[in-house]
């Protein structure tokens, strides 16, 4: 575990965890010492879409936010105008108070499930920050030639390390089957590749895979598996730099390779050499290649394609990260490279430079 989780406080997400009884309300009186005014807003983000669940004025810095839900759920709050939040564990069980800071500190009281949560981060905060003193020393002891000191405070980090996730584990397990636990597990899913979802998964207890981020995370599963290798490639229709719609099944070939890249991607401006000699070699033997631009701006797109000599199928939506083909096939950085058969059935991913020519070379012998 990098830093013992500490992604969970990764603030472009900000994730909240509620838990309610039926028609239960809740409260939060709070505090953001630095904003005189705007708007506070509380928004739930569910598998289906996202819901405001209560907004109220900041006035002079203080806001009382009042809502009900009838069960757990992942939700937002945050300031109308700004980016971010913060995240907390909400329950109807006690009041809220809260203090929040843009440096992005804060102080949550209120709830059981909140308890819990910010017992996690003292345990987290702590444990980084012992850690993190020891690698100082580990750095200044190896630059002196301290190896046997080095040695020694190494294995001391990986007891504090050790000590602090069996901390981690415990309370987890103590929770195991509410909402406290099913968030813990699912921190960071996004970046999970699907051997370490499914191992996410199995940690769950079937409670807390009845609940929203255990049904994210079956989702994200399920996600996955449809762009895996030996599964079959999932179709799409975006349009050509003059317009023209095109169907991916539409596109024939024996090998079909779908390039996922953008103008302003460095490393693929230079993988594209590498694609063009492997284009002009096997195109006349059953090769075909599609382009999928995640631009935002035609003429960027479209310059990048004149000037490369890209010289085949070129594909986008011009909606960058927000197109819809980015959740179809779980772009998370680019270039991402798909190899299909003549079935539409995915062969291969990621390959790149000589291992993909090798790859088509023997595909189309």
């Amino acid at each position: 575990m990098s830093n013992l989780k500490i992604v969970m406080f990764v603030f472009s997400l900000f994730l909240v965890s509620m838990a309610f009884g039926e028609g239960k309300k809740f409260k939060i009186n709070g505090w953001a010492p630095e904003l005189s005014e705007g708007e506070m807003l509380v928004i739930v983000n569910r598998l289906d879409g996202v819901d405001t669940l209560a907004q109220a004025p900041l006035v002079n810095g203080k806001f009382v936010l009042e809502g009900e839900l009838e069960k757990p759920c992942v939700a937002l709050i945050k300031v109308a105008q700004y980016n971010g939040g913060f995240i907390f564990l909400l329950d109807t069980d006690a009041p809220y108070e809260m203090r929040l800071w843009q440096d992005k500190k804060e102080e949550i009281k209120g709830g059981k499930l909140q308890e819990e949560l910010n017992a996690y981060k003292e345990i987290v905060e702590k444990a980084n920050k012992g850690m993190n003193k020891l690698k100082g020393e580990i750095k200044k002891a190896s630059s002196e030639k301290h190896y046997k000191t080095a040695g020694e405070l190494q294995k001391k980090l990986a007891r504090m390390r050790e000590d602090a996730q069996k901390e981690l584990d415990a309370l987890v397990e103590k929770n195991k089957d509410n909402l406290f636990a099913a968030y813990i597990q699912t921190i960071g899913m996004e970046q999970m590749n699907l051997d370490a979802l499914k191992a996410c998964y199995q940690r769950l207890s079937e409670k807390a895979r009845q609940l929203e981020p255990g049904k994210q995370v079956a989702a994200r599963i399920q996600a996955l598996e449809g762009v895996e290798v030996n599964a079959m490639a999932p179709n799409f229709t975006l349009w050509t730099p003059d317009g023209k719609e095109v169907a991916m099944y539409d596109v024939k070939g024996k090998i079909k390779i779908i390039d996922f890249w953008a103008s302003w991607c460095g490393p693929c401006r230079l993988e594209n050499p590498n694609m063009v000699k492997l284009y002009q070699d096997f195109k006349d033997k059953g090769l075909t290649v599609m382009s999928v631009s995640l631009d935002e701006k035609k003429d960027k797109w479209t310059e990048a394609i004149q000037k490369d000599g890209l010289k085949w199928l070129h594909l986008s939506d011009l909606k960058g990260w927000k197109g819809e083909i980015v959740k179809l096939y779980n772009i998370d950085g680019v270039p991402t490279i798909f190899v299909l058969d003549e079935n539409n059935r995915i062969i291969a991913k990621n390959l790149r430079g000589e291992k993909l020519r090798a790859f088509v070379e023997e595909r189309l012998k």
